[in-house]
């Protein structure tokens, strides 16, 4: 058994080692995806600084730039941003309207002047890096089949690991001791020594990491055949009104404006008790609704369980719907907890640190363990020849 499973971790880890270090290494680039995105758009992001902004003035903002652009349909846009930033802002077109050249506007706060736009579709360029990236990342630019792949790699990515963690229980005599050795590395080591322990002793120490890294992987790159079915046949959600078809496939055009919404959105989440602050608004034309996503601090983002969402008519302010994993069924929490595990979110700073040096980490297992085979592979096409030299003398 010890030797089957030496070569499926050996041939199976040679597999999926191309496909696990390019996730690895742009996993490490997604870290840091906002620093690079705005450092590499430095000039769309930046825009006069205002003093004691407020989510009305982006929403003031938002709006006067949509009036000036009727045939342009906003998507989405940050309620709150930070002084001397512009306000990106999701658009695209509207019911029987051509598609504008770009994806995102920014805006000056209050006076919503353009700064700039950018396309966002994933290309080698400075405006589309950061979602090439991400995008690679997850299905390598090939679509399905690309997720799949990737998903099929985590899986094995998953066994592997466990694998390896058989691999370096010792075969016989004092397993304490002997285990232990199998968790340190030596820096006075000869070179094959010293990567064959940092192989081991990384995938040791940081096991359930990786564990959680890969099962996460699998459920985000077969989110909608397994995983989000499975979780909620399971438990399933008390809100559930997404899983049905968009009443307005082509789209709709709301009759309220955004400031007009937002007061609806506030004055619902003080009658629900709900002490958290509008983040980010968003339009969706085939539900012809309205979203706001509710923070802590008015600044989206996903630690923890993520923001709580509601949404409302677009036409009347009517409340129609909302995402609160705080307060719906384990379901919705496991749906929730996926991505802000896998990015790193979950934790803020430190769990973001933990997923970078988790790629890192991956990346380097994957290097060694390709040395640890050639440098094998070498010994065994050596010790072949030789053998086969003995037997022609032999002869």
């Amino acid at each position: 058994m010890r030797a089957f499973l030496l070569q499926v971790h050996r041939y199976c880890g040679l597999a999926c080692l191309l496909f696990l270090s390019l996730a690895a290494l742009t996993g490490c680039v997604l870290v840091f995806r906002g620093p690079i995105d705005r450092a590499l758009n430095a000039d769309l992001y930046a825009a006069p600084a205002a003093q004691g902004m407020s989510s009305a003035d982006n929403v003031a903002a938002v709006d006067a730039w949509a009036q000036r652009n009727p045939r342009i349909q906003v998507l989405g846009f940050p309620l709150i941003t930070e002084p001397g930033r512009s306000i990106p802002v999701e658009v695209g077109a509207k019911p029987g309207e051509i598609a504008p050249a770009y994806d995102e506007v920014f805006l000056t706060p209050v006076s919503g002047e353009v700064v700039g736009t950018r396309d966002r579709a994933p290309a080698m360029t400075r405006h589309g890096f950061v979602n090439g990236v991400a995008e690679f990342h997850f299905d390598l630019l090939a679509g399905t089949w690309g997720r799949w792949l990737l998903g099929a790699v985590a899986a094995l990515w998953f066994v592997l690991s466990l694998v390896g963690l058989y691999l370096t229980f010792p075969e016989r005599g004092a397993f304490w001791k002997q285990w232990r050795r199998n968790w340190q590395f030596r820096r006075s080591s000869a070179t094959p020594r010293l990567l064959l322990d940092l192989h081991r002793a990384s995938g040791l120490w940081l096991l359930p990491f990786i564990l959680l890294l890969a099962a996460t992987s699998v459920a985000l790159n077969f989110w909608g055949e397994f995983y989000a079915p499975t979780v909620t046949a399971i438990s399933p959600l008390e809100h559930d009104l997404f899983d049905e078809d968009p009443p307005y496939p082509e789209g709709a055009t709301a009759k309220l404006t955004f400031a007009e919404a937002l007061p609806f959105a506030e004055s619902h989440a003080r009658e629900v008790g709900l002490e958290w602050e509008p983040a980010r608004m968003l339009y969706m034309p085939d539900w012809n609704m309205y979203g706001v996503k509710f923070s802590p601090d008015g600044v989206l983002s996903y630690e923890k369980l993520g923001p709580v969402d509601h949404y409302f008519d677009a036409d009347n302010g009517q409340w129609r719907h909302q995402v609160d994993p705080y307060n719906d069924t384990a379901g919705l929490v496991m749906i929730r907890v996926a991505y802000p595990l896998h990015s790193g979110e979950i934790f803020g700073f430190a769990s973001l640190l933990i997923v970078f040096v988790l790629g890192l980490v991956t990346f380097g297992q994957s290097a060694t363990g390709l040395y640890l085979w050639l440098k094998k592979r070498r010994s065994r096409v050596a010790q072949r020849r030789r053998q086969r030299a003995q037997k022609e003398v032999r002869a």
